[in-house]
């Protein structure tokens, strides 16, 4: 008699951590990973031990939603006080790093203009090798890490990395930048590095089945722990996708949406696939996705687009993964390494205007303004994507600062089908992602100036005009609610960015151009009509 066999349950979020917190690409680096350590889980926490109840009534007031409030009422003080004292202790090596990177800024002050030479015998031991001192072509000292370098070193420690499998009833989940994830009745957490080929094992489980035993051997769950685990799983087996035997795009939610070719290529654009939560809207899940993915393509390294989550999720049927080539600096860490730290064998940096061409499709990189606070900030673009007939760009969060880009890439892109365009044109201000990045605090008025905006109606209709786009989905809005725990975008139709986008659909009606906000899912075939929900 055979064994049973084993999927797991498609209500069973996968969540990877970091030392207990939400895994983004920021954590993985280890020059970002450790300053987020100390000046944001560590305040964090230390806040929360000392005003839980505060924590707790921020939370109940929603223009404080996304701020730094433990999302754990006020009764799990000791909890928290634990997982300070484990932080300290286990990431000792990288919390010494942002010392050490605080110390290197102090002594960049001193930079006068001359020669950089006699300040590296003075630079913090952790970072002796791995940092180059410079100026930028206007005068101002500024600090260059190499990454591959800090990769190799204590600061980086595989063994903080773990996984959470619990149940959903919902999509409501804490938010990812503000509380670590404690244990609760029916968790299973597990210590996981993320290179292990334990999360190629996981992410296939959701279509091959296995035998109980070796998926307990391969996780390492063994005694009590077994039917912990048996209670994530199922012996429902979901039914293989069909190939779509036709041209088509298929929208996920936010700015996931995936191409596919009648000659059977398939290439997904920012990975951030939902779960069968059976709430509201209708959604296409992992059940909906190809049995093969050929290439994976990310706009830019912001957690909503470059979601650890699913990329571990996917990485067992993925090819080859395209990201913006990065420029180097400290507010700029390489998403190239971090992917391959994780795991990805195939990941390719394209610059401005290159291109990849398979058979039947051209995938080619843009340049991207905007989104990112005025920081130099490089690993970004938008993203052409020529699939036979299929003329379509993915610009996400681009924001139209000078419509001169889009005259000067008409000629180049040629008339685009569809152009997909973000437009969260009031977006966060800058310290809320990058504050613990930088050597000062910004003035409230910088912060409050330079947002992670995308373009508003005006600058969005500028880049329709000069693309010449036959049609636009604006996309990309945090309107979803299984982003909520990433963006803490609550969807208010009287918010400025719903406004400015009912303003851009209307002036494209009136130009003769189909328009439309995209929510839930969407579908397009070849170059006919769309089936949307």
């Amino acid at each position: 008699m055979s064994l049973p066999l084993y999927c797991l349950r498609p209500d069973v979020v996968v969540e990877p951590l970091v030392a207990r917190w939400h895994a983004w690409p920021h954590l993985v680096s280890p020059a970002t990973g450790a300053l987020n350590a100390q000046h944001r889980h560590l305040k964090t926490m230390e806040s929360y031990v000392a005003m839980p109840q505060v924590h707790a009534a921020a939370l109940r007031d929603p223009a404080l939603l996304g701020g730094p409030f433990l999302d754990l009422g006020g009764e799990r003080v000791e909890e928290i006080r634990a997982l300070i004292d484990w932080t300290r202790a286990r990431q000792g090596p990288a919390l010494r790093l942002a010392a050490e990177l605080a110390a290197c800024w102090k002594l960049l002050a001193e930079a006068d203009g001359l020669a950089m030479a006699p300040l590296y015998g003075r630079l913090p031991e952790s970072l002796r090798g791995a940092a180059e001192l410079v100026y930028t072509p206007a005068g101002a000292p500024d600090l260059r890490l190499d990454e591959a370098l800090l990769y190799r070193s204590p600061a980086y420690d595989p063994g903080l990395q773990g996984v959470m499998l619990r149940h959903v009833a919902s999509d409501e989940r804490p938010f990812a930048f503000s509380t670590p994830r404690l244990d609760e009745p029916g968790d299973l957490y597990l210590e996981l590095p993320f290179a292990s080929p334990a999360w190629d094992l996981l992410g296939s489980l959701r279509r091959r089945p296995r035998p109980l035993a070796e998926i307990a051997e391969a996780l390492g769950v063994e005694g009590d722990r077994l039917a912990l685990l048996e209670s994530l799983l199922t012996e429902a087996v979901p039914a293989a996708t069909a190939p779509a035997g036709t041209t088509r795009w298929r929208y996920f939610g936010h700015a996931c949406v995936l191409v596919e070719t009648a000659g059977g290529k398939s290439l997904l654009v920012d990975p951030v696939i939902a779960y069968e939560s059976g709430a509201a809207p209708e959604r296409f899940t992992a059940a909906d996705l190809p049995e093969w993915i050929d290439y994976l393509v990310i706009t830019h390294n912001h957690a909503d687009h470059a979601q650890i989550e699913t990329l571990l999720a996917l990485r067992w049927k993925v090819g080859t993964v395209l990201v913006p080539a990065g420029g180097g600096s400290l507010v700029d860490p390489s998403l190239k390494l971090a992917l391959e730290a994780i795991g990805f064998r195939d990941v390719r940096a394209l610059g401005s205007l290159e291109e990849v061409v398979d058979g039947d499709l051209r995938i080619a990189a843009l340049p991207f303004l905007g989104e990112h606070a005025d920081l130099d900030v490089r690993t970004k673009a938008a993203w052409l994507v020529e699939a036979e007939r299929l003329r379509l760009v993915f610009a996400a969060d681009s924001n139209n600062l000078d419509p001169a880009l889009y005259d000067r890439l008409r000629p180049i892109v040629g008339r685009l089908d569809t152009l997909f365009l973000g437009m969260e044109c009031k977006g966060a201000p800058m310290s809320w992602l990058y504050g613990c990045l930088l050597p000062t605090a910004p003035s409230r008025a910088q912060d409050q100036a330079r947002r992670l905006d995308g373009s508003d109606s005006a600058r969005a209709l500028a880049a329709i005009r000069s693309l010449e786009a036959r049609r636009v989905c604006v996309y990309a809005m945090g309107l979803e609610p299984w982003l909520k725990f990433v963006t803490s975008i609550a969807p208010d139709p009287e918010s400025v960015p719903m406004r400015e986008s009912e303003k851009l659909i209307a002036a494209c009606g009136a130009l003769g151009i189909p328009a439309e906000r995209l929510y839930g899912r969407a579908e397009t075939i070849s170059a006919g009509a769309t089936a949307s929900s």
